[in-house]
């Protein structure tokens, strides 16, 4: 026993010193000395913890379960074999450890952070969100669960949020190049441009190989509307042969908008060979499908989005969501009282989402007397707070006059301010009884058009309907009797644009829309790709060219593989372009 305690402390010593082999060896001979399992057990972890360090992980990982087999209650031994299943792109098994490692130390924070890293991996952005916010909760001052929780919260769209997080884990760490990077990400996201310029070059200089940050400067770059200097940033890496998997993607991704897809597939299977990360994998796929696309490959390109949406798993409860159709529905019918508001500066302009949303809000952009302020939450926000009990006039008047101090300031002169978030559509109901002369801009598209490009694009994790057709399906369907509901049933003046007579004829809907708004045609809204405003959403790169007709019918090359998404097109009625209408049914005569 004497002769085992003195092996065991010698090979500890060694590891903490550094030298692995001997510490190896030295361990491998305490255990063989004694079967005490007080000598064994730690004896074990700590070959694991070498392991680790000379990069044996799958043998760690037996190490780590060896030494749990003779104590299961050793937490170190739990935690290690975590971040070792993590290692090993075993993140489920990861999870199952960490969770246990939580419980059994309650007041631990790194374990919590490291459990939010692996459903990261996942994909899971909002179970890695409350992870991290535990984290913080038992550390405050944990710099990198901050900076993961920015990172979280921004795949789920949001952006304020996001940005307060990263500033707090910069506070703390204000030269963790991790964390700056990801804030470099956000500003981009934001289209704080030339902030994440910076911010990526602050990191390259002082890691000039750091490849993330690389991949960082090169996409603010070309969102810049320098592409070709973003892919010299790019570009040593690529010539290797073996690119990190971010430098993969923003390569592909400046390549596509350049129209040159061949030479990235190449670039993309390698680097989806070497990906780990599930939802690293899912990105790398994503843009590989994409610019098979391009490059006129339709079955490996749709194999390619299948195998991605595949992994990323995402799981949406259609009965549920047609559940809470019915009760909007229902709700609608019974709100009788208005705003007295007078206000029409609010247009609200809905659809599913790539069905060319993005595209009439840069065009209204454009003119002088309209400013388009994206994706907003305030709608959302006013209306779910609308639900919870009956509001009389004046509570609607102060709630409309809410939502306005919050638009006004984005444009103090602007007679329209649009607000394109596309699920403001099941909150039409609300926006009548604040606004009653507010108008709505209906979007619409071919549904299996429609249906394949959310299939391809790699959406936030809120829209959780977007990678499996029935979904789609499922979701389209329940959008179709919504806004069927409101042309019936609705009090605000709606005027339907189909996506595909829009772009066969931009100026004559131009001037229907404006009519619409009753504002004068300005020739600005006919070159939308020469708008300098910056677009956060999915169709930034679509809506930087002149408007053009190639993603019409663009599903018949696809026929084959979605069968579910071009059953969605019998029965419609085909798209004409004059549903121009009041919501209650009536002509609206422009």
């Amino acid at each position: 026993m004497t002769d085992a305690i003195t092996l065991y402390n010698a090979g500890t010593a060694a590891l903490r010193d550094g030298k692995l082999h001997p510490a190896l060896d030295l361990l491998a001979q305490a255990i063989k000395a004694t079967t005490a399992p007080s000598i064994q057990g730690p004896a074990w972890r700590n070959i694991g913890i070498a392991l680790r360090k000379v990069g044996a992980t799958e043998k760690a990982a037996q190490a780590f379960l060896q030494a749990l087999e003779i104590d299961g209650s050793d937490v170190d031994a739990r935690y290690s074999l975590g971040n070792t299943f993590a290692a090993l792109g075993e993140y489920t098994q990861a999870i199952d450890e960490f969770q246990v490692v939580r419980t059994a130390r309650p007041q631990w924070a790194q374990p919590a952070n490291n459990e939010g890293a692996a459903w990261m991996a996942l994909g899971r952005s909002k179970e890695a969100e409350d992870c991290f916010q535990a984290a913080i909760h038992i550390d405050p001052n944990f710099a990198h669960a901050w900076g993961n929780l920015g990172a979280a919260r921004a795949a789920q769209g949001r952006h304020a949020a996001p940005l307060h997080t990263l500033q707090k884990a910069l506070s703390l760490a204000p030269n963790n190049h991790q964390i700056r990077t990801q804030l470099g990400h956000l500003l981009t996201e934001l289209g704080h441009l030339d902030a994440a310029v910076r911010t990526f070059q602050g990191i390259l200089k002082a890691e000039p190989q750091h490849a993330d940050a690389r991949a960082g400067i090169g996409l603010a770059l070309h969102r810049s509307g320098e592409s070709i200097r973003g892919l010299s940033y790019l570009a040593p890496s690529i010539a290797t042969g073996n690119p990190h998997p971010d430098e993969a993607v923003a390569f592909a991704r400046i390549c596509l908008h350049l129209e040159n897809p061949e030479v990235t597939i190449e670039v993309l299977q390698t680097a989806l060979k070497q990906a780990k990360h599930p939802a690293t994998q899912v990105l790398i796929g994503k843009q590989l499908g994409l610019a098979l696309d391009a490059a006129g490959k339709p079955d490996e390109a749709f194999a390619a989005i299948a195998n991605a949406n595949q992994l990323r798993n995402l799981s949406f409860d259609a009965a549920q969501h047609s559940t809470q159709i019915d009760a909007l529905i229902q709700r609608s019918l019974r709100a009788t009282t208005q705003s007295t508001c007078t206000d029409s500066t609010p247009v609200f302009i809905v659809g599913m989402p790539r069905s060319g949303t993005t595209l009439i809000e840069q065009m209204l952009d454009a003119h002088p007397e309209i400013h388009g302020a994206g994706e907003r939450g305030e709608l959302q926000m006013v209306a779910k707070l609308m639900r919870d009990k009956e509001f009389d006039e004046n509570a609607l008047n102060q709630l409309a006059s809410a939502y306005l101090n919050r638009i006004r300031p984005l444009a103090p002169n602007a007679k329209k301010i649009t607000d394109k978030m596309p699920d403001n559509f099941m909150y039409l109901g609300e926006a009548a009884q604040l606004f009653p002369e507010a108008r709505v801009i209906h979007c619409i598209r071919d549904p299996a058009d429609t249906g394949l490009s959310c299939l391809f694009q790699n959406f936030k994790d809120t829209l959780k309907w977007t990678t499996q057709q029935e979904d789609i399906a499922a979701f389209t369907r329940d959008y179709q009797r919504t806004m069927n509901h409101w042309a019936e049933h609705g009090n605000l003046r709606m005027l339907t644009v189909p996506y595909e007579s829009l772009v066969h004829e931009p100026e004559l809907w131009a001037r229907r829309i404006l009519r619409f708004l009753d504002l004068p045609f300005h020739s600005s809204v006919l070159h939308p790709d020469q708008n300098p405003r910056i677009v956060r959403t999915a169709s930034h790169d679509q809506i930087r060219r002149p408007i053009h007709t190639k993603s019409v019918g663009r599903f018949w090359k696809y026929k084959a593989h979605i069968q579910t998404l071009i059953n969605l097109r019998e029965g419609l009625p085909q798209s004409e372009g004059n549903c121009d209408r009041k919501g209650d049914g009536r002509n609206h005569h422009e």
